[in-house]
Order: C-alpha cells, then sequence, then structure tokens
C-alpha cells in the first residue's frame, strides 16, 4: 500500500474533485476511489494519464504515486 494524500491533493487542486479527475482520465469514479484507497492498483496506462493531466514531473512521480506509508504512531497518555 502506498500514502496517496500527496495524490489526492494534486487532483484537488487540478480539478477541484476526483470526479471530474476520473472523467478525464477515463476511469469510472468507483475505480479511482479504489486506486486512491490503497495506491497500489493502479494500471500504467491509468498512471501515465494521470500524470499528465495532473502535470506531475518525471522527478516527482514516486512521491506522487509510490509514497510509503507511515505508521500512524499512538498517542502517549499524560502522567506516564
Amino acid at each position: 500500500m502506498y500514502n496517496t494524500e500527496k495524490l489526492k491533493a494534486r487532483i484537488v487542486e487540478k480539478f477541484g474533485n476526483q470526479k471530474e479527475f476520473s472523467k478525464k482520465i477515463g476511469i469510472s469514479r468507483p475505480t479511482l476511489c479504489r486506486y486512491l484507497k490503497n495506491g497500489s492498483d493502479w494500471k500504467g496506462s491509468y498512471i501515465i494519464r494521470a500524470i499528465r493531466a495532473l502535470e506531475i514531473p518525471d522527478s516527482e512521480v514516486d512521491a506522487y504515486f509510490f509514497a510509503p506509508m507511515v505508521a500512524k504512531s499512538e498517542p502517549k497518555e499524560k502522567g506516564r
């Protein structure tokens, strides 16, 4: 699984919402949601369409599509 938060933010920045972005790259909204949920099901052709539509520089592709998930740590209880 990959962290897709940066990708989601770019979609909103460029298209306003995921629905418009999914239309632009030719996939259904549910499919896009699945891709964004786990970040690992993207087909290569859709990644290429997304990179072009979102105007992501080649040097930043990994940061948008292949960023590792970071485990969230539990907050420490006060007084311990």
